[in-house]
């Protein structure tokens, strides 16, 4: 079992990749409001004009395998990302404080802004779900919360993470 902790601790937090990760504006993927803008507007354009066409469905039969293999993706994805933050959190000096917002004057770098940007970063891949549903001819289940969902999720993770809460003392 200590393998296993050691293993896990070494590549969701102790990896030179995750451990000196450093969120730069400009520099680090989708980190600049203008990806921001770029990435929503195509999603809600693209779902738009994807919705209002006439795609052949690609039938249960394809769509089904598809769905479930992005479904499971997106499990994975979480599932590490939940283990990653967790570790990241009790590997910290004073672990509580951070679980709410950061200290004053704390830059973002470390493994907690690394998961910070996966997490983000993973809210794109959710445009797919959109985008199945369309495939699937499933007028019904395209509805304006769907989309609204996954347009303002975007931009909240984004804000987010761009200007992290911090704790006043």
């Amino acid at each position: 079992m200590d393998q296993i902790y050691s293993s896990l601790q070494y590549w969701l937090v102790n990896h030179p990749k995750i451990l000196h990760f450093q969120w730069t504006e400009g520099q680090t993927l989708g980190s600049t409001p203008l990806f921001l803008a770029l990435t929503v507007l195509s999603y809600l354009t693209l779902t738009l004009l994807l919705s209002r066409s006439t795609l052949p469905s690609l039938g249960p039969n394809i769509l089904k395998p598809i769905t479930a293999l992005h479904s499971l993706n997106l499990f994975l994805i979480s599932l590490i990302m939940a283990v990653g933050c967790t570790l990241s959190i009790i590997s910290l000096p004073s672990p509580l404080p951070h679980i709410i917002c950061f200290p004053p004057n704390t830059p973002p770098t470390g493994p907690l802004f690394f998961w910070a940007n996966i997490f983000y970063l993973s809210k794109l891949l959710e445009f797919i779900d959109t985008l199945l549903i369309i495939l699937s001819n499933s007028k019904q289940r395209l509805t304006f919360l769907h989309v609204y969902h996954h347009g303002t999720v975007v931009v909240m993770c984004y804000l987010c993470y761009a200007h992290p809460r911090r704790c006043s003392r």
